[in-house]
C-alpha cells in the first residue's frame, strides 16, 4: 500500500473527463478485479484529491481497457521528477478486510490520454432576458410584476434600463433601500412576490419626505435585463435523470447528471410564515427548548427538507442535544432513493452548527448530523385482479412501499416516516391493501427483512423492525412477485 503508478498529462484538465487507454500485462494477480485495493487521484495544487471513476475495463489493470475518469475541478499543472504536467496517479490502498491484495504488482506498457467531456455546474432555473415591466406614473414605491415566477436570488449584477427622451439610464440591483439616496438609481426584486421595486419616500417628523432611491419621471419605460426563475422541490431529481439537451450545443453529443440535484425547496407558505412568527418572537435568537433548535436550522438552512431535534448521551455521561437534518431529495418512478442522496451536504451542516453554536446556552453541546439509518427490503407475494396488468400491479406495489418509508413524504400522515417509529408488518400490509390492481381475495404475503443501509445485506425476517429515537428506515430493494 502506498505504491503508486503517475501519470503526467500534457496540461491540466480541470472538470473534465478523462479516458486512460491503458496497455497492460496480466501480472497483478490475486486481487478481485470487479474492487482492486486502488485509488485514482490528481494532484491540485494543495495535495491529492481523489477522482471519481466513472468506468474501469481493467479489472484492476490487470488487461487492455479503458479507465474512465472525472478529474477534480482545482487540478493543475505541477513539477514532478522534473516534468511539468497535470499529474494523476493510481495509488495501491490497504485493502478491506474482505478484500483480496495483490500477490504480484500489476503491469502497464502504455497509457494513452483523451478527453471526452467534462462537468459544469447546474441549477433549475430559466433565464428571462429583457422583459418590458410597463411606464412609470413617476411616484416613488412603484412595483411591477414579472411574467415569470417563482423568482430566483441573483448575483447582484442584474441591469434595470429605464428609457427617458434625454436617454437611457442603467439602474443598480441592491438588497434593500436603506442606504439609497434620492439621487441613486437603485432598484430591488421581491422574490417572494416576484416584482421589481423601487425605492420608497418617507415622511419624517418635520414634514419632509425623505427617498430612499431615485423615481423614473413619468411615461419613462422600464425594461429587465435578465433575471432567473424556476427552482423549488420540483428540481430534486436523483443522478442520471437529466439526460436532454433543450438548446443544441456544437460538439455535445448527451448529457446526464452525475449526482442527484439537491437543495431546492420551496417558498415558505403564509401558513408555515404564520407559525414561525410566534416562534421566533418567543425564542428571541436563543436556542433553548427543541421547538427552537428546529426553528433556528431551518432559518440558516432552508434547503434542509426535515429537521428534528433530539436529546443525546455523550460519552462523559452528560447530556448534549443531537440535531438531525434530512436534505430534500427526490426518488426515481417508483420513489426508489439512493442512500448517498441522503446525506447533507458538509457545508449545510457547518452552517446550522455554527448558527446553533451562537444561540446555544452555556455549558449546552450540540451535534448536527444525518439520522442513523436502518436498511428494510420489503418483499412481497400479491395476486392482481383480472384486467389488471402484472407489471404495472408490480409498479404501484413497489411505489406504495417506497411512499409508505419515503424519509420525506412517508408516514402515516404524509410527512415522512417518524423518527425513532418502528415498521410493522401488518402497516406494509395495509398500505397494499389500498392499491386497487391487488386482489385481496388471495393471499398478500409481506415479509421483513433487515438491511446494512450500506451494503445491503439482509438478517433474517421479522414481523417487526425497531428503529433507535434518532433512526429513520431507509428502503433497500424491496422485491414483489405479482402471480
Amino acid at each position: 500500500p502506498g505504491d503508486a503508478l503517475l501519470i503526467g498529462l500534457s496540461n491540466a484538465v480541470p472538470s473534465c473527463a478523462v479516458t486512460l487507454r491503458l496497455d497492460c500485462t496480466v501480472a497483478g494477480v490475486g486481487v478481485d478485479p470487479r474492487r482492486p485495493p486502488r485509488v485514482w487521484e490528481a494532484w491540485t495544487g494543495a495535495g491529492w484529491s481523489p477522482c471519481e471513476v466513472d468506468r474501469d475495463e481493467t479489472g484492476g489493470l490487470n488487461k487492455d481497457g479503458d479507465v474512465v475518469l472525472h478529474v477534480p475541478e482545482d487540478h493543475q499543472t505541477s513539477i514532478i521528477a522534473r516534468e511539468r504536467a497535470g499529474w494523476l496517479r493510481c495509488r495501491l490502498v490497504e485493502p478491506l478486510p474482505d478484500q483480496p491484495m495483490y500477490s504480484a504488482p500489476p503491469r502497464v506498457n502504455a497509457v494513452t490520454a483523451f478527453t471526452i467531456g467534462g462537468t459544469a455546474p447546474m441549477a433549475n432555473a430559466e433565464v428571462v432576458h429583457d422583459e418590458a415591466l410597463g411606464r412609470s406614473d413617476g411616484t416613488p414605491g412603484q412595483r411591477f410584476p414579472l411574467l415569470r415566477r417563482p423568482v430566483l436570488a441573483s448575483a447582484g449584477d442584474g441591469e434595470l434600463v429605464v428609457a427617458t427622451p434625454e436617454g437611457e439610464q442603467v439602474w443598480t440591483e441592491v438588497r434593500h433601500f436603506a442606504e439609497s439616496t434620492a439621487d441613486d438609481l437603485h432598484y430591488r426584486i421581491d422574490h417572494v412576490a416576484g416584482e421589481v421595486e423601487l425605492g420608497p419616500a418617507v415622511r419624517l417628523a418635520d414634514g419632509s419626505l425623505r427617498s430612499y432611491g431615485a423615481v423614473p419621471p413619468r411615461g419613462a419605460s422600464l425594461l429587465l435585463r435578465s433575471y432567473r426563475c424556476g427552482g423549488g422541490r420540483a428540481g430534486n431529481v436523483t443522478a442520471g435523470q437529466v439526460r436532454v439537451l433543450k438548446t443544441s450545443v456544437p460538439y455535445v453529443a448527451r448529457v446526464e447528471n452525475r449526482a442527484a440535484a439537491a437543495g431546492g425547496s420551496d417558498a415558505e407558505t403564509l401558513e408555515d410564515a404564520k407559525v414561525r412568527g410566534p416562534m421566533l418572537l418567543r425564542a428571541r435568537g436563543r436556542a433553548v427548548t427543541a421547538e427552537d433548535f428546529v426553528q433556528l436550522s431551518r432559518d440558516v438552512a432552508p434547503e434542509a427538507a426535515r429537521v428534528h431535534c433530539a436529546a443525546s448521551r455523550e460519552g462523559d455521561g452528560g447530556e448534549g442535544v443531537l440535531v438531525l437534518v434530512v436534505p430534500h431529495v427526490a426518488g426515481d418512478e417508483v420513489g426508489r432513493i439512493p442512500r448517498a442522496d441522503l446525506v447533507p451536504e458538509e457545508g449545510m451542516l457547518q452552517r446550522i452548527t455554527e448558527a446553533l453554536d451562537s444561540c446555544r446556552l452555556v455549558g449546552t453541546r450540540v451535534l448536527v448530523a444525518p439520522p442513523s439509518y436502518s436498511g428494510l427490503t420489503v418483499v412481497a407475494d400479491v395476486h392482481a385482479r383480472e384486467r389488471f396488468d402484472a407489471d404495472a400491479v408490480r409498479d404501484e406495489v413497489l411505489r406504495a412501499l417506497y411512499g409508505l418509508l419515503d424519509p420525506l413524504t412517508g408516514g402515516p400522515d404524509g410527512t415522512g416516516w417518524p423518527f425513532g417509529r418502528s415498521v410493522q408488518a401488518h402497516e406494509v400490509h395495509a398500505a397494499l391493501a389500498r392499491i386497487p390492481g391487488v386482489d385481496m381475495a388471495q393471499e398478500v404475503s409481506v415479509t421483513l427483512f433487515p438491511a446494512d443501509a450500506d451494503t445491503g445485506q439482509r438478517s433474517q425476517p421479522v414481523q417487526r423492525l425497531d428503529l433507535p429515537p434518532a433512526g429513520l428506515v431507509f428502503s433497500y430493494e424491496h422485491q414483489v412477485r405479482v402471480s
